[in-house]
């Protein structure tokens, strides 16, 4: 039998798993509605670069945060560890007419590690608790004396595991959660978070989503501790691609992000009937854009978020638009009731 543990992992959700087909759901109301915007942009950063500089995302840098397995697996029971300490000492059980453990069974190392359960042909197989040197227990199934199918492991004060098993790692459906109150629950594939889950950090921001090797890739949604929520495509833990945010206080955008930041062609709305309509960079209005306050609208070049320059009108603005630019030309067209129109198609929460 092999012996394991968890290390030391920062940050599980103890409740029965829900899937959560929101990001699918999510994925074809987005693409339908802007996969037009999506192509159109796509073709237009291959023509032009946009530089900009990368944000930190503290709550959603899950990639830096350590795995609950450390798959530290030794041979305990087979005798194949190089350890003094994982040498087993005493065995407490059946025995077949060849001297092979069978039945129920308690198995124990000189380090003080102690395993209880059922053995078939000297190895684990079906339920079992297995007690570390340093205080972890797993109770659950094992299979070939590994830990496979549905299990429990506990480190006391650190963190709990309870969900699926493969060959010692965590695969298929399972719930974490941490002493910080900071919880995952979701799909797993070889021990890492993979597929579609849920995590609730300490403050309560909450990411519902597609997540690929511990890392949010894929599209999804975030909710901010003050109330926002992004609804989009993520990239290496960050917001990157066609999102859409909307605000607590009515403010609402659609367009483009890159390294959390607005990046790329956007519309933004106040809850005034004021609208923004164009380019953006590093979060802030950067190049040509349209802006609509009421039944008006004006064309203008903004600078690193402020105005620096209105057009005196439609034609002068459109004549002076960068030849990638002109591409969006139709999407300065936009008027009140068409974004309107847009915003329209009810949110999944």
């Amino acid at each position: 039998m092999q012996k394991f543990k968890i290390n030391n992992s920062p940050h599980l959700n103890q409740n029965i798993i829900q899937y959560d087909s929101l990001p699918y759901l999510q994925k074809i109301i987005l693409k339908n509605k802007v996969n037009k915007i999506i192509k159109l942009y796509r073709n237009y950063q291959k023509n032009k670069n946009i530089n900009t500089l990368a944000s930190t995302r503290n709550n959603t840098d899950c990639n830096t945060q350590k795995n609950l397995l450390n798959n530290r697996l030794n041979s305990y029971m087979n005798n194949t560890s190089t350890s003094n300490q994982n040498i087993p000492t005493e065995y407490i059980g059946n025995k077949d007419n060849q001297g092979n453990k069978i039945g129920f069974g308690i198995q124990k190392w000189r380090d003080g590690s102690k395993f209880t359960g059922i053995f078939v042909n000297n190895q684990a197989m079906g339920w079992g608790i297995f007690i570390h040197d340093d205080g972890d227990i797993y109770k659950g199934e094992f299979a070939n004396d590994r830990t496979n199918g549905y299990g429990e492991y506990t480190r006391e004060n650190i963190a709990v595991y309870k969900g699926y098993w493969l060959n010692d790692t965590q695969y298929g459906i399972g719930c974490e959660i941490w002493n910080d109150s900071s919880k995952y629950s979701g799909e797993y594939n070889n021990g890492k978070k993979e597929g579609i889950g849920t995590y609730v950090w300490q403050d309560k921001t909450v990411y519902k989503g597609e997540w690929k090797k511990n890392i949010i890739e894929g599209w999804g949604i975030y909710t901010f501790e003050d109330g926002r929520k992004y609804y989009g495509e993520w990239k290496k833990n960050r917001m990157y691609g066609y999102g859409e945010c909307y605000y607590k206080d009515g403010k609402k955008y659609f367009g483009f992000y890159k390294m959390d930041k607005k990046d790329g062609f956007g519309i933004f709305c106040w809850p005034n009937n004021k609208y923004y309509i164009g380019f953006w960079r590093e979060g802030k209005q950067n190049g040509m854009a349209k802006f609509i306050k009421g039944n008006h609208s004006k064309f203008g070049i903004w600078r690193e978020g402020k105005k620096e320059k209105w057009f005196k009108n439609e034609d002068e603005f459109i004549n002076n638009l960068d030849p990638y630019d002109e591409r969006y030309s139709s999407f300065f067209q936009w008027d009140v009731n068409k974004i309107n129109n847009f915003f329209g198609i009810e949110k999944i929460s």
